[in-house]
């Protein structure tokens, strides 16, 4: 089983994949970060579906990212709807989502605490926006997605929840 963890910038993924992968002595890579916006869409490609392949893995952002911050920033390498609906088919039944999220001006005020080189907080109501019909997209494409307000709840919680998840998914993850 995989866990992707996705989330506007500020909102705990970082932590989180730090914390369940200690717990869980599971490999933590990186699924997307801007440095991939400059490659190409054959090389993007490439990195998400060796990603989607990865087995005992928690994945820092992903396709969700992708599509997030390349429909915002309009120079980034984007994957098609096809290439993204193949490498989702691929990951949907061993990968769980981690949707880490917070309203806007509690995002705005970690940015400002801990400064970005890419986000600015004029861009944060557009990326949770974005954010918001990704993953609407993404579960109506049955995959499982879990949604954690960082403001609500600590770190510590969050992982504890998706730990308790993991291991009782059929209790967890129904397609009710």
């Amino acid at each position: 089983m995989n866990i992707l963890i996705d989330g506007v910038d500020a909102s705990g993924k970082s932590t989180v994949a730090h914390k369940l992968s200690d717990k869980l002595n599971m490999l933590e890579v990186r699924g997307s970060s801007f440095e991939l916006a400059d490659c190409t869409n054959e090389e993007l490609y490439k990195h998400f579906t060796k990603v989607a392949n990865l087995d005992n893995a928690i994945i820092q952002r992903g396709i969700y990212s992708n599509r997030t911050y390349a429909t915002l920033y309009q120079d980034y390498a984007i994957l098609s709807h096809e290439q993204r609906t193949t490498i989702e088919d691929k990951f949907k039944d061993n990968t769980v989502v981690i949707y880490l999220t917070a309203p806007e001006e509690t995002i705005i005020n970690r940015l400002e605490e801990r400064g970005d080189d890419y986000v600015t907080t004029d861009k944060v109501s557009s990326i949770l926006g974005l954010y918001k019909t990704v993953m609407t997209d993404a579960i109506s494409n049955s995959v499982a997605v879990l949604t954690y307000d960082t403001s609500k709840l600590s770190s510590d919680e969050i992982v504890e929840d998706i730990i308790k998840v993991i291991q009782e998914p059929e209790e967890h993850l129904s397609d009710e």
